[in-house]
């Protein structure tokens, strides 16, 4: 009898020993998780350093400003990521915004700007475009770019398109304008027509033309060719005439 009770509570025994085992190991567990979470919102991982990457327009310390990111703040939580982009991404200068993370304190901020390319001239002012024609900002100073003069418009919003009466002429100068970026060529102004363009290189060496001349002389490096060989000539006065199937003539008078 004494045998048959002492073997009934061994069994017992184990059941107890083993929830007792499973309670220490999911208290450690417990334990380890709290640790990590304690660890991940300690000031070890506070931002301490603001980054910016891939700005040309906007310096350093104007995008922290516009972008409202700040210092102290939990990297991993709470950065403000998105605030941080929706701010930057109302700048039409801004394409594309993304917030990122280097551990263990160092929040990044990366942009891909917009490229103003040209000016058009506006009452008294400017208003600076990218290739595309989109709006970037207005300004009553000379913004140093190809000055464009001629459009009559009639829409200017930041962040849209730009509207002219003039919509294929200015849709081919601008076509014109990129192409003459991409060739490292540079006009000061180029006044818009109906139909023909007169690009200045200097105030009294003119290039005319369609923009669709233009941009296949300066594709083809033909416009640059004869402008270098003026330079060589020291010839800074005259008037370069394009023409189909890619003629260019030049008259020194202007």
């Amino acid at each position: 009898m004494d045998n048959e009770i002492l073997f009934r509570e061994i069994p017992r025994e184990k059941k107890k020993r083993r929830k007792k085992h499973l309670m220490v190991r999911f208290l450690a567990v417990v334990a380890i998780v709290l640790g990590i979470v304690a660890f991940l919102f300690s000031p070890v991982f506070n931002v301490r350093q603001i980054e910016v990457i891939g700005n040309q327009y906007y310096t350093d310390e104007e995008i922290i400003n516009m972008s409202g990111a700040r210092t102290g703040v939990n990297l991993l939580f709470h950065p403000g990521k998105k605030d941080i982009e929706k701010k930057l991404s109302e700048d039409p200068y801004f394409e594309k915004v993304t917030v990122g993370r280097k551990l263990p304190a160092t929040l990044t901020i990366e942009v891909k700007e917009r490229q103003q390319v040209a000016a058009v001239v506006y009452g008294n002012g400017y208003v600076v475009i990218d290739v595309d024609g989109l709006v970037l900002r207005t300004t009553d100073t000379d913004p140093k770019l190809t000055i464009l003069t001629g459009l009559t418009l009639s829409k200017i919003k930041g962040g849209e398109k730009i509207q002219a009466v003039e919509k294929q002429t200015l849709k081919t100068t601008l076509e014109m304008v990129s192409t003459m970026r991409k060739g490292d060529f540079y006009f000061k102004k180029i006044e818009m027509s109906d139909r023909y363009i007169t690009a200045y290189i200097f105030d009294t060496l003119i290039v005319k033309g369609t923009p669709k001349q233009m941009k296949s002389s300066i594709d083809q490096g033909d416009l640059q060719k004869v402008v270098n060989k003026l330079y060589k000539n020291k010839t800074r006065r005259g008037t370069i005439s394009l023409g189909e199937h890619n003629y260019i003539s030049f008259s020194p008078a202007f």
